[in-house]
């Protein structure tokens, strides 16, 4: 059997149901020793990257179909989606190929900020040990100051 036509009949099942174990489905279709039934986790994988299904368990082996695949379910399946996808993945991608590019840039800049806020973290580090220093340098000083005085005045007498 075709990974398509495959695909055909777990949505079917899935839209029957409203939720289907995959496993299951499979086991009604394919012996356990058959290729195929090593290759349907990746063909339901398929369903969710193609956003016509998606998981509804922790395990990934429950599908339920999302409302675009409700929509393609309506008009035809799997098939009918594959054959009208060819001719919008094209244009979909120069639709939003400024977009994408304003992304890009988008993307550049957050780099750039992050970089400039780094940059800053380290400045005001160093400021603030070069802060402590100053005043622990002048304190040494003023009591070497008072010292002094101290000195000074005992040995007037």
């Amino acid at each position: 059997m075709l990974k398509e036509e495959y695909l055909q009949q777990l949505m079917k099942s899935i839209y029957d149901k409203d939720g289907t174990n995959v496993y299951d489905h499979s086991a009604a279709i394919f012996t356990t020793q058959s290729d195929e039934f090593g290759c349907i986790k990746s063909w339901a994988d398929q369903l969710v990257r193609d956003k016509l299904a998606t998981y509804t368990d922790a395990e990934h082996t429950i599908l339920q179909l999302t409302n675009f695949g409700k929509y393609w379910m309506m008009n035809g399946g799997y098939l009918s989606f594959l054959k009208e996808n060819e001719s919008t993945k094209d244009h979909h991608k120069e639709e939003h190929k400024e977009e994408h590019k304003e992304l890009e840039e988008f993307k550049i800049k957050a780099i750039h900020k992050e970089e400039l806020l780094e940059a800053r973290l380290k400045l005001i580090h160093y400021r603030l040990w070069g802060f402590w220093l100053t005043l622990v340098i002048s304190c040494m000083g003023f009591f070497l100051s008072l010292y002094n005085l101290y000195v000074i005045m005992n040995g007037r007498k």
